[in-house]
């Protein structure tokens, strides 16, 4: 959940409502406010806002409007113009819409990238690359990103599953250890289903690495590492998760990328021996052809 979100779902007193709508208001121009500042124009007291700050999660003013900052500045970046729930219209030509779904996928990427953060992408990659299996745990439309980065990891020798069948994957979990680790995908990181097999995860201590949205969630909080993606679609009203399946097939083939280059030319011999050992079929298209050249 967005926190901004959250401010407007949490139960505030009179004079708390009067800060959070200052803080609503003010967006990115809070920066210049320190709490004296917001106390005189909300006409409250410091101390109404620190109530404020602890009602939200955080220990203090400083800390919440970083996190606040933070986020109205993603929200201000990239997709200008563009709406990721309903990003064309009835009245669209189908080259109008190939145009701006275009515009959207290239909006996400770099919505993506924006939220990569070094030290937490090399974390997820320790874990992918000190640990004997990686299982992939997600629902719905998500089990077919989550099957690409299994058969990537696969035919470089990495192993690694994925369960697309519920029962299966409550099962799979129980049986993992502390040698195993694991990837979660949820775009709202609140998915029930989910939840009963990370509960034999974390009984097993096995690492996880969340895949999910910016902002407090169940999912972030149960993870060892999270890896953000784009985050600007409603939960029920948009047309596809177009933006969302972009960004989460993104940080995947970064992470799949990131544990390749580890071992660069043993990994491109071994990819490239299998498949001209197991892909044994005539092309005429010369641009694709490795014996072309």
């Amino acid at each position: 959940m967005l926190l901004q979100e959250k401010m407007t779902q949490t139960d505030f007193s009179p004079n708390e409502q009067l800060i959070v709508d200052f803080m609503l208001t003010q967006q990115d121009q809070l920066k210049a406010y320190g709490t004296p500042q917001i106390a005189q124009a909300t006409y409250t007291s410091p101390s109404v806002i620190v109530r404020v700050a602890k009602k939200l999660g955080f220990k203090g003013w400083r800390e919440l409007k970083a996190s606040f900052l933070a986020e109205v500045a993603y929200l201000q970046t990239n997709f200008q113009g563009l709406d990721a729930n309903r990003p064309f219209t009835a009245q669209d030509s189908a080259m109008t819409i190939a145009g701006k779904l275009t515009q959207l996928n290239i909006e996400s990427a770099k919505d993506t990238l924006a939220l990569m953060d070094h030290d937490t992408l090399q974390k997820a990659q320790r874990i992918i690359t000190t640990h004997r299996t990686v299982n992939l745990f997600s629902l719905a439309n998500l089990n077919f990103v989550a099957e690409e980065f299994v058969y990537k990891l696969r035919h470089i020798g990495k192993a690694a599953t994925a369960f697309p069948i519920q029962n299966m994957m409550f099962q799979e979990a129980a049986m993992l250890t502390t040698a195993d680790c694991a990837i979660c995908l949820s775009y709202s990181g609140e998915s029930d289903p989910l939840f009963q097999a990370l509960g034999h995860l974390k009984t097993n201590h096995v690492p996880l690495i969340a895949i999910t949205s910016i902002g407090e969630n169940r999912l972030s909080r149960l993870a060892d590492v999270t890896l953000h993606v784009t985050t600007r679609e409603k939960a029920y009203s948009k047309i596809g998760g177009f933006s969302s399946l972009t960004s989460m097939a993104l940080v995947l083939d970064i992470l799949y990328s990131s544990y390749f280059a580890l071992d660069y030319d043993k990994n491109l011999d071994f990819k490239q021996h299998l498949a001209q050992i197991t892909e044994t079929r005539p092309i005429d298209n010369h641009i694709i052809d490795d014996d072309a050249d």
